[in-house]
């Protein structure tokens, strides 16, 4: 992402940081990417987001489309005399926290449901193992 004038040094780097623990926790890379550059830059229309976090089209558009169905952005159409058709503009609609529980709230879902895989793996390998022994015994 580009620096802002506003922002300063060390909260870019933070926001680098949370945009690669997002996509860890399983976030597209360009969903992640569009929602931190609004959190970091504000309001932007879908060329200012091409632009400011290096994506092209389609994935700028993608990440829209995916944070509007999450309800997490809002959107309002810009004049812009100089191409004689309107543009939208992007800004997130909640703060940052707020923006990031439902994301979060996947992660956590996604990991109790691989805790119960290995659970029920380790319960698995125990029923072969057991059965095996009890096979070695009657030979």
């Amino acid at each position: 992402m580009d620096e802002p004038t506003t922002v300063n040094r060390p909260s870019k780097i933070l926001h680098n940081s949370l945009c690669k623990q997002l996509i860890e926790l399983g976030i597209q890379a360009h969903t992640a990417t569009v929602l931190t550059c609004l959190h970091y830059h504000g309001a932007s229309t879908s060329r200012d987001l091409q632009t400011k976090c290096h994506l092209r089209q389609p994935d700028v558009s993608i990440a829209i489309n995916e944070l509007r169905e999450m309800n997490l952005i809002v959107h309002s159409a810009i004049n812009q005399s100089n191409r004689g058709r309107p543009a939208h503009m992007y800004r997130l609609r909640h703060t940052l926290e707020q923006s990031l529980m439902p994301f979060i709230q996947i992660a956590q879902v996604r990991a109790k449901d691989i805790l119960c895989g290995i659970d029920t793996v380790k319960n698995i390998v125990h029923s072969i193992s057991n059965e095996q022994g009890s096979e070695s015994m009657v030979a």
